[in-house]
């Protein structure tokens, strides 16, 4: 199993505080060198929540590229960019650059958005979403699979070629967060991978053996193979006594205890999902320390005793 590591990269983060250049930086390196598989930013550009002020956001594609300069091994990617935010075609070409900055380590999430603030605070029409996702999915992996996109749809039209010589020819994969019918046979249909947003969730295991059954529907009427779809899940994870915050919003911690998470992560890799990201107070050098045992025991397979197979 693959584990990754939510960075924040906004105000107040999880922990109270603004991150600096030099404390993501940091963070990432030592998720790196504690056998982390993967880091990833939020990828919205602008929150508020209710009786709060509007958050404050690093750029996630410019935080992307440097990690992607500065670290060696880890994959990178956000969690996910809404393709209504920007021109699709730019997007495509901006995660190409990444992947080349990194030598091949970019993941790209992307997703139709949900958050209607932020769309009226950029000026973007929150109608439609989703039929704006269908035209943006086509022009995206259009672009980066075949190297060149000739689109014209409704929402977009886009003519562009990406012929540069690529570290990995067809790009980087594609991530798609999904948790409604039609999207999830989107993801189906143009996804390499697919996301599981279960931070907030009372009963994460439930709730993600519900979605992997409407992705197997999906992927049934799409004609696809649902093995050939890699499964992610995205859970809270809290250490040394922290608890994970979203703005004004408590996460759910996935467990009390580090047999705990070991356990419940047992059964979300039952369920065939072999990449979860943890959303982890705190996100620092110390935070990874702590959770250095579970990372060793998901990485070298020994899960609890409710994954079959498996022994403790």
């Amino acid at each position: 199993m693959k584990i990754g590591l939510y960075l924040p990269h906004f105000s107040e983060g999880w922990d109270g505080d603004d991150p600096r250049w030099d404390n993501m930086l940091e963070t990432v390196r030592a998720a790196e060198e504690a056998g982390f598989a993967s880091a990833w930013v939020i990828g919205h550009h602008y929150l508020r929540f209710e009786h709060g002020r509007p958050w404050s956001l690093w750029d996630p594609w410019s935080v992307l590229a440097g990690l992607a300069a500065a670290t060696e091994r880890i994959e990178l990617g956000p969690l996910v960019s809404c393709t209504a935010h920007t021109n699709p075609a730019l997007l495509a070409r901006t995660a190409a650059t990444v992947d080349e900055i990194s030598g091949g380590r970019l993941i790209l999430g992307i997703g139709g958005g949900y958050f209607r603030a932020e769309f009226e605070a950029l000026g973007i029409p929150p109608e439609r979403r989703v039929d704006r996702f269908e035209e943006a999915v086509q022009v995206v992996t259009g672009l980066l699979r075949q190297g060149a996109v000739d689109f014209s749809g409704r929402f977009y039209r886009a003519d562009l070629r990406l012929d540069l010589a690529q570290c990995r020819p067809g790009g980087p994969p594609v991530l798609i967060g999904a948790s409604q019918p039609r999207m999830l046979r989107l993801a189906a249909r143009y996804a390499d991978l697919w996301n599981a947003w279960l931070p907030f969730s009372t009963d994460p295991v439930g709730d993600l053996r519900a979605l992997c059954r409407g992705l197997d529907r999906a992927c049934a009427e799409e004609g696809r193979d649902p093995a050939m779809l890699t499964r992610t899940a995205a859970v809270a994870v809290g250490v040394l006594g922290r608890t994970v915050r979203y703005g004004p919003h408590q996460m759910v911690n996935l467990g009390a205890s580090r047999g705990e998470i070991i356990e419940r992560l047992g059964e979300i890799e039952a369920l065939g999902v072999d990449h979860v990201q943890f959303c982890l107070a705190p996100a620092t050098p110390e935070g990874i320390e702590a959770l250095a045992p579970v990372v060793e025991a998901l990485t070298s397979g020994r899960l609890g005793p409710t994954t079959p197979g498996r022994t403790p």
